[in-house]
Formats: structure tokens, sequence, C-alpha cells
């Protein structure tokens, strides 16, 4: 009865060490395998765009441009994750975009001769329409690149398709709210006043 006793002391002993040492010992497993939460860097390049200027045409379509007084400047916005860097965990690391203008044209009828009076007050004005456009770029850039982020800091690792698709989608929306701004400000040079006053210019 005794060593029956023992022997059933012995098992319950066992047991209770072997209960102690997995609820000690978990709670630093499950510390060891959790996925360190990493803060991600950006950083972002401002791609104000090389224009191209066009000067062989009497007419021609103005396709993301207004067309106005002889002058057309054409622009593309973009906004693109240019590269990303992740940690040997998987975590998002570092985020880099590139936001800019692409395909910049500047054209000009042929039929304002070079030096004149003219072609130079319309390539002023489209030029003033480029600088605008880069404006708009500059101010956007840093609304952009925060609210990429905002998002990419609720990521947890690993960096997956489906995070990647949510930063495409941010970046998509920026995008068009910035060429809504620009169409905006753009079109208010673009008044049958502002035409008037650029003929005045070459006629006083």
């Amino acid at each position: 009865m005794c060593e029956q006793w023992l022997l059933g002391m012995k098992h319950f002993l066992s047991f209770f060490c072997i209960e102690a040492i997995i609820l000690f010992f978990f709670p630093v497993y499950a510390a060891e395998n959790q996925l360190p939460q990493v803060k991600p860097e950006m950083s972002v390049e401002i791609d104000e765009g090389t224009p191209k200027f066009i000067h062989r045409n009497k007419q021609f379509p103005c396709s993301h441009g207004i067309n106005h007084g002889g002058g057309c400047t054409r622009v593309y916005f973009y906004a693109e994750m240019g590269g990303v860097e992740v940690t040997p965990q998987g975590a998002l690391k570092k985020i880099k975009l590139k936001i800019g203008l692409k395909d910049v044209e500047v054209e000009l009828s042929s039929t304002l001769p070079k030096g004149s009076c003219l072609f130079d007050v319309v390539l002023k004005h489209e030029l003033t329409h480029l600088a605008l456009h880069r404006r708009i770029l500059k101010r956007f850039a840093p609304e952009i690149a925060k609210a990429v982020l905002s998002v990419a800091e609720e990521f947890q690792a690993p960096f997956t398709q489906a995070q990647f698709n949510k930063i495409a989608g941010v970046l998509n929306a920026y995008t068009n709210r910035m060429i809504q701004e620009d169409d905006k400000q753009n079109a208010l040079m673009d008044t049958t006043d502002s035409y008037i006053y650029q003929q005045k210019q070459c006629y006083k």
C-alpha cells in the first residue's frame, strides 16, 4: 500500500513538474516566435519631368493639356512604389516612392515665328503652366508619402501582395486627387480674358 502510494505520488510529482515546466516556458516560446514590429522608413523621389519642346505643327491635339492660344503643355502625373526593403523576418523595413511628371511636352504652333512677340508670350504662358504642374506635384508629394506610411505602419509581417496592393490603391487615389486639383488650377489660367491679355501684349 505504501509502495503504491509512493508510486502514485511519484507519478503526480512527475506530472506536476511537467505541467510547471510547460506553463513556465510557454510565454518565452511565444515571445521568441513572435515577429518583431518594425516601423518602416520612407524615402521619396520627386521627378519634375524633362520637357520636350515641339514647334513644327500648325495645329495639334492637346490631350492631357489645354490648347489655348496656339500652345499646349502636356504632362502625366504618376506615383509609384519604386522599391521595398524587408527584414529577414519579412517585415516591411523601407518604402521607396517615386512621384512625378512624365511625357512632358511643350508645343507651340508653327504659325508663331520663333523670336516673335507672340511666340515669346505663348511660350511664357506654357512655361507658367509647367511651373504650376510642378508646384502641385511638390504640394501633394508629402501628403502621398504620409498616407502611404500611415497604412504601412499597420502592416504585420510578412509583407504580402495584398499589402502591396493596398499601397497601390492609396497611390492611385492620391494621384487622382492631385490630377483633379491640377486641372482646376490650370483651368484658371486659360480663361478668355487671359487669352485676350496675351494678344494685347503684342498689339499695344
